[in-house]
This record gives structure tokens, C-alpha cells and sequence, in this order.
């Protein structure tokens, strides 16, 4: 594992963009407070209210959720992984923040709360990490008051554009084999990341014993000229500190002489080019 990626803290300051290039990651930084923004206004806060924020990272809804209380409540700022608590630590005592606020060690599929001691469970692109879902949503459950809510974000990766999907046939003689070890990536129940839809979220939302479940799907497009020197850390950068790169996906389907061939033919055909890219993503509110 590279030094970029030794644990979560640093993949989420320093790698998830590092691929981007700066106006993209600018782009990318407005897009995270926008999903914070609308998770949070989904989960319909309020002063008093006891909020868990699930896998926090570097706490940027828990922090947010703490705003939008203003301090009068509690926000539990929860993650599997002491690096990341570590760094919601600093940011809260940098923003003087003393009270009010709590920091819990605790795997999403068991946390370490006590049943119906939660008002709100706010979460961003957490399930998309856990390989079986369902024991965690029944968790959410588990730990929410009667009338509590969830509000969170998941990508859904499998559906994101392909990269069959912005080339021609007729340029790539390798097309049908691209196009297959896409699919066959995009669809391995054995990869949290893409083991799941919108349908599926609803189902195990459904038998963990939600209620007035409300499923929206928004799809973020971005459109930019492509730089050949984009093309390796797109393939390049792990998608977290646990899963490999696309490439090293790739490898698992074909030799790597013929992904580094698809590579650089990739790098003369869309080098210059306008791309759109589309990237679904599911907004899920309910209720116990």
C-alpha cells in the first residue's frame, strides 16, 4: 500500500483527489458541502436533537450537524478507525468546540450505543464500504429512538460511466474484451463498492424495519477536456485505503501488456477531447 493511503485520514485529505486536477478538485470540494448540505436538511434537525454521525471521516457532516443544532443537543461523531477520530479531535478543538459533542470508536455493523438512544443517524458513503449492508441498516435501527430518523449518501458506482462508453469500437480493437472486464467489475457481488443500487438499499431498508421511506437519485455530470497525463491516476488511485485500483481490477481480467496497451491508446484517443462523465448517487431518508 503506498504511504498516500496508510490509513483513512490521509486517503480522504490527500488521495480520493489526487487524481484531479485542481479545478476539478475545487469543483469536487463545492460538491461535498452540497451532499453535506442536502443530507442534513433531509434529516430535519433540530436543538435537542442526539445525532450519530456514522463512519465521519473527518467530520464533515457531524460537524456540520453540530452547526445546525447550534450546540444545543449532542452530535456523536463515530468512525471504525482511530485515525479519523484523531482528526475530528484537532478540528474540534481548533473550532473550540468543548461541548456537546462526543467521538465514539465503533464499527458501523455494531455500534457500541445502547437501543433507542438516537434521536438522527446522518451518513455519507459509508454502505459502499461494507461488504453486507443490511446488518448495519438493521444497527441504524437498532439504536434509533421510536419516530427517529436516517438521513444519508451513497454513490452508486455501478453505474457510473464507462470508459467503453467514451471510446469507439472502430479505434480500439480490444473494445468487446474493455467492455466486458467493465461490466464484470461493475457488477462483483464481492465488491462493496458496487454490490448495490438504489433497489437493493430500499429492500434492506425495508427488512431492517424502516418506515416512510423516501429513496431520491441524483446524478452529478461533470464535463472537462481531457489531459493525457489524467489517464494513469484515474486508474491509478485506490478507490480507499482497502480496495486496489482499477487498474490492478483490470489486470484480474486481462495481461497487464494489454491494459497498458489499452492505457495508452486511451491517452491518444480522448487526449484533447471533451468527456462527460455521470455519477449516480441515492439520497435515502426514513423513519423507525
Amino acid at each position: 500500500m503506498s504511504e498516500l493511503v496508510k490509513n483513512w485520514t490521509e486517503w480522504l485529505k490527500s488521495s480520493r483527489f489526487s487524481y484531479m486536477n485542481e479545478v476539478q478538485k475545487q469543483q469536487a470540494v463545492l460538491w461535498l458541502f452540497n451532499v453535506r448540505d442536502k443530507v442534513l436538511e433531509r434529516a430535519c434537525l433540530k436543538e435537542g436533537d442526539t445525532v450519530l454521525d456514522v463512519g465521519t471521516g473527518t467530520g464533515l457532516l457531524g460537524f456540520g450537524a453540530y452547526e445546525a443544532i447550534n450546540g444545543a443537543g449532542k452530535v456523536i461523531l463515530s468512525d471504525a478507525f482511530a485515525d479519523c477520530l484523531v482528526e475530528c479531535r484537532k478540528i474540534a478543538e481548533q473550532s473550540e468546540i468543548t461541548e456537546g459533542i462526543e467521538f465514539l470508536q465503533s464499527d458501523a455493523s455494531d455500534i457500541k450505543l445502547a437501543e433507542n438512544s438516537v434521536d438522527v443517524v446522518v451518513m455519507r458513503s459509508v454502505l459502499v464500504h461494507i461488504q453486507d449492508k443490511l446488518p448495519a441498516i438493521r444497527e441504524f435501527n437498532r439504536i434509533l429512538k421510536d419516530g427517529g430518523r436516517i438521513s444519508i449518501f451513497e454513490p452508486i458506482i455501478r453505474q457510473n460511466t464507462k470508459y467503453y462508453e467514451l471510446i469507439d469500437p472502430d479505434n480500439f480493437p480490444e473494445y468487446q474484451k474493455i467492455k466486458d472486464v467493465e461490466n464484470k467489475i461493475s457488477s462483483d457481488m464481492n465488491d462493496p463498492l458496487v454490490n448495490f443500487d438504489e433497489h437493493t438499499l430500499g429492500q434492506d431498508f425495508i427488512k431492517a424495519g424502516f418506515k416512510n421511506i423516501d429513496i431520491r437519485v441524483s446524478t452529478e455530470s461533470s464535463t472537462y477536456v481531457v489531459d493525457p497525463a489524467m489517464i494513469d491516476p484515474w486508474f491509478n488511485t485506490p478507490p480507499s485505503p482497502d480496495r486496489p485500483p482499477l487498474k490492478q481490477r483490470f489486470i484480474e481480467f486481462m495481461p497487464e501488456i494489454e491494459v497498458n496497451e489499452f492505457l495508452e491508446r486511451l491517452k491518444t484517443y480522448l487526449g484533447g477531447k471533451s468527456i462527460t462523465l455521470n455519477s449516480p448517487s441515492a439520497y435515502i431518508y426514513a423513519e423507525k
